[in-house]
């Protein structure tokens, strides 16, 4: 989504990757685009008191998310459904809020122009230079990016069901998260449990890495480092009375 704003819309400045939403923005910089993911759930106080900070949410399928893999850490899953949670509960408490916009992945994959009418109507400030839809022609990604996103590539709507080559990884996180199905329902991913027949003769897959709860000392101490860092934003920007 990053790439695809840069490419098609005006903007003064940008991070080259993952640059947290607390980290001061460059001088002189008046429309500036950046990225990091984990702020989807600390950003709240921040963004309901800065009225000049807009937020685009990606949302995706829990499945296809718990079966990615970074091509840096190529033999482990790079993120669980406890986080994946995590951030959609966020996404819910500000859907709706008019400078944040939720855009699923898979209407992005399957009509880029149609998301792309979406963050003109919601973001009327943005001048558009480009469509969604000419991506990746023309596009210049930071090194950086290119390794995460493996690659410069077109939109493939194949990859909305990507989890289905993962189903290992898909029945072990169903069994240790099982209000995983709920969310597939609520959210519009699935009308029933049918899909669930492909995990019948499949053995679970479980993993290690990034799969544990933070102790509740590290939580506790990160949410103090993050009400500091929320602080200073505000101070920052002049809005430490808000």
């Amino acid at each position: 989504m990053m790439e695809l704003m840069w490419k098609c819309f005006e903007f003064s400045g940008r991070s080259e990757h993952e640059v947290a939403l607390f980290e001061p923005v460059p001088e002189g910089q008046t429309l500036y685009l950046t990225k990091k993911p984990p702020d989807t759930i600390r950003l709240a106080p921040a963004f309901l008191a800065d009225e000049a900070l807009f937020v685009i949410a990606m949302l995706r399928d829990p499945r296809s998310v718990v079966s990615s893999r970074h091509p840096k850490r190529g033999d482990v899953y790079f993120s669980g459904f406890r986080r994946w949670r995590d951030y959609a509960v966020a996404i819910q408490r500000l859907e709706g809020h008019p400078r944040y916009l939720v855009v699923r992945y898979e209407d992005l994959i399957t009509d880029p122009d149609g998301v792309q009418s979406t963050i003109c109507r919601r973001f009327p400030f943005l001048t558009q230079r480009g469509h969604f839809s000419d991506y990746p022609d023309g596009a210049r990604v930071p090194e950086t990016a290119s390794v995460s996103l493996l690659g410069v590539r077109p939109f493939d709507p194949g990859r909305i069901e990507s989890w289905r080559d993962h189903l290992p990884r898909v029945k072990g996180q169903l069994q240790k998260f099982p209000d995983m199905q709920t969310w597939l329902l609520n959210l519009g991913y699935e009308s029933d449990s049918t899909w669930m027949k492909v995990l019948d003769d499949v053995e679970p897959y479980q993993q290690a890495y990034k799969e544990a709860a933070p102790h509740v000392l590290k939580r506790l101490e990160t949410d103090f480092r993050f009400w500091l860092k929320t602080r200073r934003y505000l101070r920052d920007r002049g809005l430490s009375g808000r």
